[in-house]
Order: structure tokens, then C-alpha cells, then sequence
């Protein structure tokens, strides 16, 4: 367990650590609708599995779920709309799907932490395959040493409909997992869907703007 702990500290720090500035950007798919989506849930990470720490695994599901509940969004294992996985890769290279679908094996054991801090379940359940297709507007995959993935997949049709993209250099490890969360906020502030409170926020300074003056007398 302390050999998996410092090959995700290691992750982290390449990731996240020492950066006075991050990069992000993100890729939608056209057939994504977000207005109708309102439910969410966890699929295991990506790549990572068996290489992270609880504290890193729990840091980053808690960001993403607080940043998601932000949008309206609700986490609900039993029949999501969406599926969130993440996956960090450390390394300067493009990765191509040649079979753009990746399989999630029947009654799959979830690894890191199954719950948030308030008791409630990540994880949507599957009792046979769940299938994941990747559409050819993501398939291919940029990411530059230390980047952090966040996709989004609609449960129907088992596409990825969104894929956000968080990087940084590698400099000093000492802010590994504290960055974790100004990351994830990053990354979730390029999908297409304003936190309710920022629109209210709008709301109320678009109508101070269009309030007409009193006429002097």
C-alpha cells in the first residue's frame, strides 16, 4: 500500500505541483445535450487503477461531485444520466483508441473510496459489461506531461459526451494534492453548464444594468 501511495504522489506532484499557471481546455461532442441532464454517478478510474491513494482518489470525486452539484447536477448511482470517470497520465504524447471503446468487466471491484463524506455512494453498479464508446471527435486524446482527463459519458447512449483537460509543469511536489481541487474547478469551469449561483449572480447585475434612471426634475 505504501508503494501505491508514492506512485500517485509521484502522479501528483508531476501533475499538479509547483505550477504558477495551468492549462485547460476541453473537447464537446455535438450530440451532448446538457440541458436535459440532471442525475450523475462514478465509473472506476481510468488507467490508474491500483496506482492512487485513497486521500488523492477522495480529494479529486469530492471536487468533481461539489463542482457537478454546483451545476444542478445530482449524485445518483442507481439511474444517472451522466458517468464521470478521471484518469491522470504523466508523459509528453498523444494517445489514439484504436477501438475507441473501452469495457467495464461484470461486477467490477471498486478501488479507492466508494463514498463521499456525507455516506453517499460514487458509484453506478452494472451487473454485466458496461461498454464505453468513445466518438471520433475524442478519440484522439493530446495531453502533455502532468494532465489530469475528466470524462463525461451519457449512460443511454455509452458515449463520451464531454472530455476536460487539466495541465500542469513539473516543478516542485510539495503542492501535490492541495492543488487537486483548484484543478478539478478549472477543468469542470470549461463545460457548458454556469454554477446556479453565478447565475443568479448574472441575473441580478443584467437587471441593475437595464434599470432606467429616474428622469430629473
Amino acid at each position: 500500500m505504501k508503494q501505491s501511495n508514492s506512485f500517485v504522489l509521484v502522479l501528483l506532484a508531476a501533475l499538479f505541483a509547483g505550477c504558477t499557471a495551468y492549462q485547460y481546455y476541453a473537447i464537446e461532442s455535438p450530440r451532448a445535450t446538457f440541458p436535459k441532464y440532471r442525475t450523475f454517478a462514478w465509473l472506476p478510474a481510468a488507467d490508474t487503477t491500483g496506482h492512487y491513494s485513497d486521500i488523492a482518489d477522495e480529494k479529486i470525486k469530492d471536487e468533481v461531485t461539489a463542482q457537478l452539484e454546483r451545476r444542478n447536477l445530482k449524485l445518483e448511482p442507481a439511474r444517472p444520466d451522466l458517468l464521470v470517470r478521471y484518469t491522470i497520465q504523466v508523459n509528453d504524447r498523444v494517445r489514439i483508441y484504436n477501438r475507441p471503446v473501452y469495457v467495464y468487466g461484470p461486477r467490477t471491484i471498486y478501488h479507492g473510496v466508494t463514498r463521499n463524506r456525507y455516506g453517499r455512494y460514487f458509484y453506478f453498479g452494472y451487473p454485466s459489461n458496461f461498454m464505453v464508446y468513445v466518438g471520433d471527435d475524442i478519440e484522439r486524446v493530446p495531453y502533455r506531461e502532468g494532465t489530469l482527463i475528466i470524462d463525461l459519458i451519457e449512460r443511454k447512449s455509452r458515449q463520451v459526451i464531454w472530455r476536460g483537460y487539466g495541465i500542469g509543469d513539473v516543478d516542485d511536489p510539495q503542492r501535490a494534492i492541495n492543488d487537486i481541487p483548484r484543478v478539478v474547478e478549472g477543468i469542470l469551469n470549461k463545460l457548458p453548464i454556469v454554477p446556479a449561483e453565478d447565475f443568479h449572480k448574472l441575473l441580478i447585475s443584467h437587471a441593475t444594468v437595464n434599470v432606467p434612471q429616474q428622469a430629473r426634475p
